[in-house]
């Protein structure tokens, strides 16, 4: 998926749980388009250790770093909600 594309994926999730009363984390805001994929979960990781939940987009399982982060929060016991 292209990056700008991602990217709005991203906002629409984030507007939509704040409309909802959520607080979500936006995993896109704290990572630099330059970085590489693992300095960018080395900076992501420790956001998602302070969720009591997660949101997994449409099309997670193509993700490496969503798939990690399902992994992390299923052995840690986060709630895990699926986009609908």
């Amino acid at each position: 998926m292209p990056y700008h594309e991602a990217m709005q994926k991203f906002k629409e999730a984030e507007d939509f749980l704040y409309a909802r009363g959520d607080n979500p984390v936006n995993p896109t805001k704290y990572c630099d388009v330059s970085w590489d994929w693992d300095e960018c979960m080395k900076k992501v990781i420790p956001l998602l250790l302070q969720c009591d939940k997660i949101y997994m987009l449409k099309g997670w399982k193509q993700s490496r770093g969503a798939k990690l982060e399902h992994f992390i929060a299923l052995k840690l016991g986060i709630r895990i909600e699926n986009q609908r």
